[in-house]
């Protein structure tokens, strides 16, 4: 028997009438049947009508115990659709459970929303770009109504260096009246993180389960999901353009070998910035080269995968080509923190969401931030009403205020896909969120 602190779950405001509407619960209870059946029964009281969607995420002890958890899920919320992924760590309201029995669940009563589920075996074979955009296009139910599609994938057996790219090209394109192109919708999602080797994860959508390949659902129609994605980096040192490159590796940065200009790069930075190089160091690649000033936010992060102080050449995680600008960049907690700070204060100009799904990357637990849950915890209470100081306290203690926070439900995953601009990336370091609300009424064209 445990305790009853081990078994809450996110407290759910209830939306009157009869549009969007979201719920999440969390258990912790040690018997995947009575886990499942505690986290849907929290979903079901603040959803009056029957979920349409269900998307939940499980900790590694019930990895193996999805068909049962499902069947539970499915008898008492009888969702049209549902998917399962397995992670090493989860998100529910204000909680962050990692490693030890769990289960996350967010339910989501979607009228008017058109759903698409869809499933990738691994590779897309060899095909040119235009071809593979195409066939994901199909696969994904790409449409001008889409909304966003989530995508969870395996990391052993679903290579991600082409099919990012055709994920992110699939959306249906449009040119506004100032000639820009823009893409419709938004694609973002995680790689599944319960397993360290091949055939560990579980994935699970309506009534297959699988431990490859990739899964997803498309919402299109009368649904906003707006996304946040916050690198939690900051550029150290100056730009320099790469002169010569091959593959992954930047071979020449403004002319000199690649491992020379980066440490010359960085002879001014203060001492504080130098002790975090301690921590690592990161490359970010411009993203948009027609600005011209480079702050946080235009750069996509890459990890250095290593260097050759022979011939001076830095390998990333990314593709380079000559002509790219890329910049030093530091990540710290601190850093972290005021990323994803800034990145809310922009959030708060809309209305409030009626929930928010949060993909994180196993490496923002509460050992990088000192305190569980943080990623969870400032998203969901980003929208919170401003508390009036006079009722804060009374005769000096604290009052219980109620819980105020939107439905929040994500895990910690081995890699996050959101978009950053107009393109759709693969990250690491990285938090990525949907925002779910009332569409907005406008006119793209």
């Amino acid at each position: 028997m445990t305790e009853a602190s081990s078994n809450t779950g996110s407290e759910n405001h209830p939306r009157e009438g009869s549009g969007l509407a979201i719920a999440s619960g969390l258990s912790t209870l040690p018997d995947p049947v009575d886990a499942a059946s505690q986290a849907a029964s929290l979903v079901k009281e603040s959803i009056a009508s029957s979920a349409d969607l269900v998307i939940g995420f499980i900790t590694p002890p019930f990895a193996q115990r999805v068909g049962m958890i499902a069947d539970v899920i499915r008898d008492q919320l009888s969702p049209k659709h549902l998917l399962l992924i397995s992670a090493s760590g989860i998100m529910s309201g204000d909680h962050e459970i990692l490693g030890r029995p769990a289960i996350s669940l967010m339910g989501m009563s979607l009228p008017g929303v058109q759903m698409h589920p869809y499933v990738f075996d691994a590779t897309l074979g060899t095909m040119d770009p235009l071809e593979r955009a195409e066939k994901v296009s199909r696969a994904i139910g790409s449409s001008e109504t889409m909304a966003a599609s989530f995508f969870f994938a395996d990391p052993f057996s679903v290579p991600l260096v082409n099919l990012v790219p055709a994920l992110s090209a699939s959306r249906v394109q449009y040119t506004d009246q100032h000639k820009h192109t823009h893409r419709i919708g938004t694609i973002l999602g995680g790689m599944a993180s319960a397993a360290t080797e091949p055939g560990g994860n579980t994935l699970f959508l309506d009534g297959q389960i699988r431990n490859f390949g990739a899964i997803g659902i498309t919402l299109s129609g009368n649904l906003q999901v707006d996304t946040l994605v916050s690198q939690g980096c900051r550029p150290i040192g100056t730009p320099m353009v790469v002169t010569k490159a091959r593959g992954n590796l930047i071979l020449e940065l403004s002319g000199m070998p690649a491992i020379e200009a980066i440490r010359e790069s960085l002879q001014g930075i203060g001492d504080d910035d130098r002790e975090l190089l301690d921590q690592g160091l990161l490359i970010g690649r411009v993203i948009n080269e027609q600005r011209s000033r480079f702050g946080r936010g235009d750069f996509l992060i890459r990890n250095i995968m290593g260097g050759d102080e022979e011939s001076g050449a830095v390998a990333i995680a990314d593709i380079v080509q000559a002509g790219q600008t890329i910049q030093p960049h530091l990540h710290d907690e601190r850093t972290a923190r005021e990323d994803l700070s800034l990145l809310l204060d922009g959030q708060r100009l809309y209305d409030r969401p009626a929930g928010a799904m949060v993909i994180s990357c196993t490496g923002r637990t509460q050992e990088f931030f000192g305190q569980p849950a943080h990623d969870a915890r400032a998203i969901r209470h980003a929208f919170d009403p401003p508390i009036d100081g006079a009722k804060l306290a009374k005769a000096g203690r604290e009052l219980n205020a109620p819980d105020q926070g939107i439905p929040l439900a994500g895990m910690f995953a081995a890699g996050e896909i959101g978009p950053v601009g107009e393109t759709i990336f693969q990250h690491g370091h990285t938090v990525v969120a949907a925002m779910f609300r009332e569409p907005e009424q406008m006119d793209i064209r």
